[in-house]
């Protein structure tokens, strides 16, 4: 019975945690007060295991938290924002202990991916169903004003709470070449993450995700295979640019905008003032300056002023945001996580894990993906599946030790016998 009541708490935690996929229709304090209410009731929850929970993440799991949770004192010191509006604006970025409170209660792994891919299919629908009523804003936010405008030749809807989506599309491009059970589903499923990265015109959502699906699909294939599908990826890039879509059309033109403004570009100009000169003591080029609380303290006035005079906005810098925000140890805390994803191997059905954390590490440059809670639940979701991958791995090697020390013992004894 408990088993149930905490995997219920998973499910209800997700759509809380991302404030209904930010619904404009539910009262905005009703969203945010019950928002810090679960982040809180998560941490509280998992407070008894934080220290008990032994993992590969643990010591990165530390840093990061301990970094954001100290960030709200450095950011009383070096902009006298109060404790109250540091507390309401750094909540959203505190769920990293629920990595300890799902370890304790070893939720199962097959449970959560089924949660994912529902919540996953919830986003897809939900997109789609905004689509079609672009004249009023039911989730997210516009990117100018209060209504869907014209950006990059196109209504272009980027759709809040990403990060469950895009971990349920590498799971379901996982089970397509790993289970021989429902893959029209598999198939259908990971073909939404081409065709709905485009209709939101987001360059690195679009490269993230093929990148991906190119990594698992040449990983374990044949060499005339990997060249057959390097020929067919080749060909559907270049039948798509040469196709007349308005969305592609916008993506190619925006890169080539920005590639053409090199160190000009506003992207580079906000990571350089973020990276140099954003801090204003040397302490905070250590621990971060806290998170800002826009527009309401003067730090987050600041903020504000900031993006409309000069275009500088934290969240287009990505991992240089969390240094400004929480300084060089949750940096270093990040590089121990994508380290880990790198040189530790796992079983094939727990790749996606890897593929979820190479994906924020490839996007983490010019998107919020590595922090915004848009995707942390998705983030802490990963790790855990991932550490059930090492144990899954620890506990084959064990069996194939033992297995083997039987089969031992039994030619000995079978030679004593031959030998009596």
């Amino acid at each position: 019975m408990k088993d149930r009541l905490y995997v219920v708490f998973i499910i209800l935690l997700i759509p809380f945690s991302l404030k209904f996929f930010d619904a404009s229709f539910i009262s905005a304090s009703i969203l945010n007060y019950s928002f810090i209410l679960f982040i809180w009731l998560t941490i509280f929850l998992s407070i008894p295991y934080f220290f008990q929970i032994k993992s590969v993440f643990s010591i990165p799991i530390y840093l990061i938290f301990f970094s954001v949770l100290f960030s709200m004192v450095m950011a009383y010191y070096s902009w006298d924002q109060n404790f109250f509006h540091s507390f309401i604006e750094t909540t959203q970025y505190m769920i990293w202990p629920l990595f300890f409170f799902m370890r304790y209660h070893n939720i199962p792994v097959k449970t959560l991916e089924k949660i994912i891919l529902s919540f996953g299919l919830a986003y897809a629908l939900l997109f789609f169903f905004q689509y079609l009523n672009q004249g009023v804003v039911l989730f997210g936010r516009p990117l100018y004003g209060d209504e869907w405008t014209e950006d990059r030749g196109v209504i272009r809807i980027i759709f809040p709470g990403a990060g469950i989506f895009i971990l349920s599309l590498f799971i379901s491009i996982n089970k397509l070449t790993s289970s021989k059970n429902h893959r029209w589903f598999w198939v259908l499923f990971s073909s939404l993450g081409i065709i709905i990265p485009v209709m939101q015109v987001t360059r690195q959502f679009i490269v993230g995700v093929l990148l991906m699906y190119l990594i698992h699909l040449l990983k374990s294939v044949s060499i005339p295979k990997k060249v057959g599908i390097i020929l067919l990826f080749v060909l559907g890039v270049g039948l798509a640019i040469n196709a007349d879509i308005p969305m592609v059309e916008g993506v190619i033109e925006a890169q080539e905008r920005d590639s053409s403004l090199g160190k000009k570009y506003i992207r580079v100009l906000a990571g350089e003032y973020f990276l140099y000169d954003y801090s204003p003591n040397e302490i905070s080029g250590v621990f971060g300056n806290g998170a800002p609380y826009w527009g309401i303290s003067s730090y987050g006035k600041f903020n504000e002023k900031l993006g409309d005079e000069r275009g500088y906005y934290l969240s287009d810098v990505g991992i240089i945001a969390v240094y400004a925000m929480f300084g060089i140890f949750s940096i270093l805390g990040f590089i121990i996580i994508w380290l880990i994803s790198f040189f530790i191997p796992l079983p094939s059905e727990y790749q996606y894990a890897k593929y979820y954390l190479w994906y924020i590490l490839f996007t983490s440059f010019t998107w919020y993906s590595v922090y915004h809670y848009h995707y942390l639940i998705s983030t802490v979701f990963a790790l855990y599946i991932f550490q059930k991958g090492i144990d899954e791995s620890k506990r084959k090697v064990v069996i194939k030790k033992l297995l083997k020390s039987i089969i031992q013992e039994k030619k000995v004894v079978d030679s004593n016998e031959l030998s009596n």
